[in-house]
């Protein structure tokens, strides 16, 4: 074989990244390799000296290289002040750095940091270290300052931990019942009800994916580093609202399942944790049927909210209703086929980069400007939502994820497990998921008798922290009463001046302003509702007798004007299907919700005349 042809196999069967490919003159020899062509052989070759000598760490994402900038400014602000510090740090300075930080580290759960915390600030002291500054810590200079903090300086830090409780599916359907059969939350935004639906899709969402918080919504930590949609390298500065779950993570379909045809919805989670080092195969892709094998509530069914959601959006584009939509589905056939898949259900190409879940003040498809809701605002709702249906303790999404990763572990393998938690190391499950309740029956299992289960649901879930009788919300009588206070409406009329004084201006600094009032304001009326709920519950406590009024829900009464909220409250509890008439029904009232302008739904009859209410008063007074 020549040296030419020797050359042509080598060339071709090279890597992409490193495949020689034409020659060129050594006039462009300046190039960033240098590669030049050489007459007496038909080998390149290269330039050394254009090449450095230096480690490549692992690339890590913009955020990832935030926190090592900030672990470095600390150790900088440590070594100013202490002037008798070496940089590069010694042991001596490693470990009084570490002491430094115990002693002025504000913690979160409690006063004084968590061990963990300091933990994860060792580490990002040592990445940024090696990254930044050249400096390689020794295996054990690195092994002596991770037993400095479990040992030393264990009596500096709060040993705190977040509780390891999963959210059940019978904690779900309380969650669920309460925001649409007893909930009477206002929520923000325009329409205000579509918040409801898109918290309802979230959670489903959450509960059958396993994902993370800042998979689906906007992660809080990329925030500062992801608000620019074109910069100096589009893969490093990436724009905040496409880092959350877009209608392009979707594919809609009417296929045969079990015969029939049916609409299923797949999501792809592009942005499971270490995406920008995962391979497309690697990304965990997720699919929801319109009907599950066994009878289950509308409000279980994430077709349910995600259909209206997206009628509401504009963003299908050969339907414009949910009703036509399941008439498509309906007008197939049933039985075999030559291909399973009988439609695709395309979204339209502007709505593609479009989050499900916007911000509160993005929530119209008309005037949106696509910013996706924040996680942390998705999770201080979910909070909230379950102090309101009686938990003591915060529901969280980890809960959710925490319980879909235990079932999973009973039923499939390890590896389905896995990809279905989007996780790469074996061990991951066991240290941060597990409950710590044992799945084995102890005297079942040694007396060799049949196992209860019933243990394990009842104590891993939240139920054990929930109560009916601590419900966070007052009565309807006392929701009357504590919104005529004159302080509560003092702060109501606060709060509508703030809106219109944010309107009128353009100022970006009067409107950050303005906002900071809004939230003060806004924080000072749910703490002096938390007041009025602790007094009532006092009230409850000592025995007094409360009135049939005081039980009732302010919905009870407010559903009798609202007659969408009222059809749902109904409807969305029964285990019927989506083509049926009450699931129809469930259908369109979530799609008026999602699409309808007024933030209040009247009943024919008592709909305005003429610009005024049925008493004669003007609806604009």
């Amino acid at each position: 074989m020549q040296l030419s042809d020797k050359m042509n196999d080598f060339r071709s069967s090279s890597p992409a990244h490193i495949r020689l490919t034409a020659a060129i003159d050594p006039s462009v020899a300046s190039s960033p390799i240098g590669t030049m062509r050489v007459k007496q052989s038909d080998y390149l070759l290269i330039d050394l000296d254009n090449i450095d000598n230096k480690v490549i760490t692992r690339e890590v994402l913009p955020r990832t290289e935030k926190d090592y900038e900030e672990a470095l400014n600390l150790f900088d602000t440590f070594v100013e002040l202490h002037p008798t510090s070496q940089n590069p740090p010694n042991l001596q300075t490693s470990k009084g750095f570490l002491l430094w930080l115990a002693l002025n580290k504000k913690g979160r759960i409690e006063e004084k940091p968590a061990l963990d915390t300091l933990q994860g600030l060792r580490r990002d002291f040592q990445a940024g270290m090696r990254k930044f500054r050249d400096f390689i810590f020794t295996t054990e200079h690195s092994a002596t300052l991770k037993e400095y903090i479990n040992g030393p300086l264990k009596p500096y830090l709060s040993t705190a931990e977040m509780n390891k409780n999963a959210f059940s599916p019978n904690d779900l359907m309380i969650i669920m019942t309460q925001l649409w059969c007893r909930d009477s939350l206002e929520y923000r935004g325009h329409p205000p009800d579509r918040s409801r639906v898109q918290l309802s899709a979230a959670m489903l969402l959450y509960c059958f994916t396993s994902a993370r918080t800042g998979e689906v919504h906007e992660s809080t930590a990329r925030r500062r580093s992801a608000r620019q949609l074109d910069g100096e390298d589009s893969d490093k500065i990436l724009e905040a609202r496409t880092m959350a779950a877009c209608y392009k993570h979707f594919t809609l379909t009417i296929e045969i399942v079990d015969e029939e045809p049916m609409l299923v919805l797949t999501y792809e989670r592009e942005f499971v944790k270490g995406y920008n080092r995962k391979n497309a195969w690697q990304i965990p892709i997720h699919a929801f049927y319109e009907s599950h094998t066994e009878h289950m509530p509308l409000m279980l069914n994430l077709l349910t909210f995600f259909l209206p959601l997206a009628v509401a959006d504009e963003a299908i584009q050969d339907y414009s209703s949910v009703s036509a939509i399941l008439d498509a589905a309906n007008a197939y056939g049933t039985g075999p086929t030559r291909n399973n898949v009988l439609e695709v259900i395309r979204f339209k190409q502007e709505a593609l980069d479009t989050p499900v879940f916007r911000q509160y003040t993005d929530l119209g498809v008309a005037k949106s400007t696509s910013k996706a809701r924040g996680a942390d605002s998705f999770g201080k709702s979910i909070v909230a939502l379950g102090y309101r249906s009686g938990y003591s303790q915060n529901i969280t999404i980890r809960g959710c994820r925490r319980w879909a990763l235990m079932e999973a572990d009973k039923k499939h393998s390890e590896t389905a497990r896995m990809k279905f938690g989007g996780q790469m190391k074996r061990e991951t499950f066991g240290r941060s998921y597990a409950h710590p309740l044992s799945e084995i029956d102890g005297p079942a299992n040694f007396l060799g008798i049949a196992s209860r289960e019933e243990h394990i649901r009842n104590r891993r879930g939240m139920g054990i922290y929930q109560s009916f009788d601590a419900c966070q919300y007052l009565p309807a009588k006392a929701q009357f009463e504590f919104e005529n206070r004159e302080d509560i409406r003092e702060l109501d009329s606060e709060l509508w001046d703030l809106s219109d004084r944010f309107s009128a201006t353009s100022n970006v600094q009067a409107r950050k302003e303005i906002q900071k009032r809004q939230r003060s304001v806004y924080d000072r009326k749910k703490r002096l509702y938390r007041e009025a709920v602790d007094q009532i519950r006092e009230h409850s406590k000592k025995g007094s007798t409360i009135s049939n009024t005081m039980t009732e829900t302010l919905f009870h009464y407010r559903r009798r004007v609202m007659p969408d909220r009222s059809i749902l409250a109904d409807l969305l509890p029964r285990k019927v299907s989506l083509r049926d008439n009450d699931g129809r029904r469930a259908l369109q009232a979530l799609e008026t919700i999602c699409s309808e302008d007024s933030p209040i739904a009247y009943r024919e009859s008592l709909r305005p005349f003429e610009g005024k209410c049925r008493c004669g008063t003007l609806i604009n007074e």
